[in-house]
């Protein structure tokens, strides 16, 4: 993740390089020179706790980093306290070949579970500190808040963005980027706005991917996904696992089958689980779905509506904007290659 503005590459991620407080190249107190903003004051009110964030960004200026695609430096840190020492970790994002890159608040998070262990992340982690020349309103892609979720106790947990042209420090809540399904709205099949009959196709497309799909290691929570493009095609996916633990998610599956046939603007996907239960959606799939619809934006059309079923005919829905709050795309970033992208390579259906 990022607060370098420009959105998205506020979710560059970060390689890891973590030091102890009494060996990392630090400035042994904080400057001084941070100051909260007025609204982040009430998220800290503790004096000590403010002195670790301003320790950790005058620290994150040192953060070595590899942004060789990107260009963009994300530079990040925390502070932990460990038998009444404070020691600090710190992040630089690393990107390699092809747009891939080793994530900011996955490595660190990794890498303080590498020097301290898992429950010393979960429970000593309290900030994630951003230092950049400007403050951003991206929250972390989908991926990392997959982790943060996973490792640390992310209901408490504080998201810092240090701006160094101003020294001002703007801190927000991690619980704020989560929206857990159940509070996706309850429909009826009456109230979605889809031609007659697509509804069942889709739920039924959805639970026959679902029979299918790879769950070697799978053991709960696999889902089967169908997406239904405006060119009235459908197209599915379900969850795959591997040795490698690179997991293969439906929505991103089925996506890139449509864009695979120039196929980029989709009206809703649907989702199948378990019968009788809500499936579960991680957040690095809802990126790839706030991706597709982000596509729609550009083009003028609706949002990609994300439907969930239980498989005995009730229904949540929302659309892929709301399912992650604070999240970035390409168009954010790069919105002329994005218009480029779209008129050279949709086929008009």
């Amino acid at each position: 993740m990022s607060w370098l503005r420009r959105d998205v590459l506020l979710s560059l991620p970060l390689s890891v390089l973590a030091f102890p407080l009494e060996s990392a190249k630090l400035h042994a107190e904080s400057s001084g020179a941070w100051r909260l903003t007025e609204d982040s004051e009430p998220l800290v009110p503790d004096a000590k706790l403010r002195r670790q964030i301003f320790r950790a960004l005058d620290a994150a200026q040192d953060a070595g980093t590899g942004a060789t695609i990107s260009h963009f430096k994300v530079r990040a840190a925390t502070v932990l306290e460990i038998a009444g020492q404070e020691q600090v970790v710190l992040g630089g994002n690393t990107e390699y070949d092809l747009p891939e890159a080793i994530h900011g608040e996955t490595s660190l998070l990794n890498h303080v579970t590498a020097d301290y262990g898992a429950e010393v992340t979960r429970h000593a982690v309290r900030f994630i500190a951003f230092y950049g020349d400007h403050s951003g309103g991206a929250g972390s892609c989908g991926d990392c808040r997959d982790f943060q979720m996973a490792s640390t106790d992310w209901e408490h947990l504080l998201i810092v963005s240090g701006q160094s042209l101003d020294h001002t420090v703007k801190v927000t809540r991690f619980s704020d980027q989560i929206v857990g399904e159940r509070s996706f709205p309850e429909v009826k099949a009456e109230e979605i706005a889809l031609a007659p009959g697509a509804l069942e196709k889709l739920v039924k497309s959805a639970q026959e991917a679902r029979l299918g799909g790879v769950t070697l290691f799978t053991t709960f929570r696999h889902t089967g996904a169908a997406g239904l493009a405006y060119s009235e095609k459908i197209y599915r996916a379900a969850g795959c696992d591997d040795a490698a633990f690179h997991y293969r998610y439906p929505i991103g599956g089925l996506l890139q089958q449509a864009q695979t046939e120039r196929d980029y603007f989709l009206r809703a996907i649907v989702v199948s689980g378990e019968q009788g239960q809500w499936p579960v959606i991680n957040y690095r799939d809802r990126q790839y779905g706030y991706e597709a619809s982000s596509f729609n934006h550009e083009v003028g059309l609706p949002p990609v509506k994300l439907i969930l079923t239980n498989g005995q005919g009730q229904y949540r829905m929302t659309t892929f904007e709301a399912s992650l709050p604070r999240a970035f795309s390409t168009v954010n970033f790069r919105p002329e290659a994005v218009k480029e992208f779209l008129q050279t390579h949709r086929v008009d259906r």
